[in-house]
């Protein structure tokens, strides 16, 4: 698996206002300033991310769009207070 993330001996660098780039293997990566990456699971139940939903609620709450809406919209207070629902799967 390839993964290009943020390690000192591999850094990104500014190529415009805009832009960074880095070069992995010979393949040039480019990406906006200042992107930060979203995992490809839940934090709170492991499910993979697999919609634009989930991702929007990945960049919110760091959970899919189902415990999004299930426990964190209507706990937001408690939530960011560092409480989770006891669930067993």
């Amino acid at each position: 698996m390839l993964t290009v993330d943020n390690n000192d001996d591999d850094k990104w660098h500014k190529i415009d206002k805009n832009l960074e780039e880095k070069k992995y293997n010979g393949i040039r990566f480019v990406r906006p300033i200042g992107y930060k990456p979203v995992d490809i699971s839940c934090s709170f139940c492991d499910t993979l991310i697999s919609t634009v939903e989930d991702v929007e609620a990945m960049k919110e709450a760091n959970v899919c769009e189902n415990c999004y809406i299930t426990y964190y919209y209507h706990n937001k207070v408690k939530w960011k207070k560092g409480w989770r629902p006891n669930i067993k799967a």
